[in-house]
């Protein structure tokens, strides 16, 4: 009987430290999971606070903020007659939205060189090269932290004045709507026709894009793909205006010229597949900023 009872010990003893174990476990793994949502949420809010900073709205902001909520602005891209008056030298009258301070920028990373903003979305971001490293800001925000949201980046397969004839610029898809989360809202006709405008701001120059096509894209890096190719740049605008995926959008009221146009491609993942998504835009308008 004595056995017994030391045996019947000595298996509650195990229990006891299996399941101490296990609690001890769980616990380590939410501290360290909650740990890892405190981090990430101190290093956006701070992230978040130093563009805020950086950004100062202009009165034109709530002026165009206030066409796109009454339907005054880019009406239809399948209505070439009504948006004949929307051509490069009516852009070219148009004012600038807001103004950046990249010296508190540059505090954080020298890495940052421009700033991208699409009106009437929460598109508003540094865009960052590291002269290196291709893939550093991946995973990184603009301080170095390891942020699994990225930032908004180019690689250095393009020159940072935006002179080359196709910028390619990366950032992530976020559920949350953050990054280029919103990009995937061109997929909706009436999204596109709404938030034609990309604003790009240098140190020194304001440049506008007019957005002039949404696709599904193949997983192909566009700046290595045509490499091979007797005009890298043509054949890939081929590729984009050919595609027969039912998700595209092609304005009909805009058109590339190779020879002379030059374009952003705003570039993010799909949410299922392996497959990109491409918001393609072209310059319509050039100047120094003020």
């Amino acid at each position: 009987m004595e056995n017994k009872d030391v045996s019947a010990k000595r298996s509650s003893k195990k229990r006891f430290i299996f399941w101490l174990i296990v609690f001890i476990i769980f616990v380590t793994v939410a501290a360290a999971c909650l740990g890892v949502w405190v981090y990430h949420l101190v290093l956006r809010k701070a992230m978040s606070d130093l563009y805020e900073e950086a950004r100062f709205l202009l009165p034109e902001a709530y002026e165009y903020e206030e066409q796109i909520a009454s339907g005054n602005q880019h009406n239809s891209a399948d209505t070439p007659a009504e948006n004949e008056s929307r051509n490069p030298e009516d852009q070219a009258q148009s004012k600038p939205l807001v103004k950046i301070n990249f010296e508190i920028l540059k505090q954080t990373s020298v890495d940052v060189y421009s700033w991208i903003e699409i009106p009437g979305t929460a598109i508003a971001f540094p865009i960052v090269q590291h002269p290196k490293n291709n893939g550093y800001y991946l995973r990184r925000a603009i301080n170095g932290a390891y942020d699994i949201t990225g930032c908004i980046y180019t690689q250095n397969y393009n020159s940072k004045d935006f002179s080359d004839k196709n910028t390619l610029i990366y950032g992530h898809y976020m559920d949350d709507g953050t990054k280029f989360g919103p990009l995937l809202s061109y997929m909706d006709q009436e999204f596109f026709n709404s938030h034609r405008r990309i604003d790009i701001y240098t140190e020194n120059e304001w440049l506008t894009y007019e957005v002039f096509a949404a696709l599904p894209f193949d997983t192909r890096h566009v700046l290595r793909a045509y490499k091979a190719s007797d005009d890298p740049y043509a054949d890939f605008l081929k590729d984009v205006y050919s595609s027969k995926d039912a998700r595209t959008i092609i304005a009909k009221d805009t058109r590339v010229d190779p020879e002379t146009d030059k374009i952003i491609t705003l570039s993010t993942c799909l949410k299922t597949g392996s497959r990109r998504y491409l918001v393609l835009a072209k310059l319509v308008k050039s100047q120094l900023c003020e």
